[in-house]
């Protein structure tokens, strides 16, 4: 089924709108934890402490709502931090990030896309410590792999 760009585009701007009210209450609710969140590369630790405390009695369909709010947070304090600007990719129905808010313009790669909903989502999934931190720094400083010494010559 094809998707309705216009309603995919307001979708997002509806995300933008949101955004300031949705990570004010996030603040809000670390703070009330004792939890500080200040935008730094170390608050994406406490980030993730604070998203496994809020989501330990949560439902599926409430820890994805959830896991959008604390994107908004990471990926503007992403922003804050590195450059860059929130796009909503619509060019292509094959891109992995396709109609998802993303982060363009942070790294030295022009092509890189920093997707704070599937980093939430794959730390929900593994909770490892450190995890959205490691994430966020491979995002900014991506280094592209040099395969071409492992090509053998005919």
């Amino acid at each position: 089924m094809p998707i309705n760009l216009e309603a995919a585009r307001e979708d997002f701007e509806q995300f933008l709108i949101l955004m300031d009210d949705q990570i004010e209450w996030l603040v809000e609710q670390a703070r009330n934890q004792g939890i500080i969140l200040d935008g730094s590369p170390e608050s994406f630790d406490c980030l993730e402490r604070l998203y496994t405390s809020m989501s330990a009695t949560l439902t599926k369909d409430d820890c994805a709502s959830l896991r959008v709010v604390f994107a908004r947070y990471l990926g503007d304090s992403a922003r804050e931090l590195y450059g860059g600007q929130w796009t909503l990719p619509l060019d292509d129905a094959r891109d992995i990030s396709f109609n998802m808010p993303v982060i363009v313009g942070h790294s030295t790669c022009p092509w890189l896309e920093f997707n704070p909903i599937h980093t939430m989502l794959a730390f929900s999934l593994q909770q490892q410590p450190g995890m959205i931190r490691r994430v966020v720094a491979h995002s900014v400083d991506a280094q592209i792999l040099d395969l071409s010494d492992l090509i053998e010559d005919d």
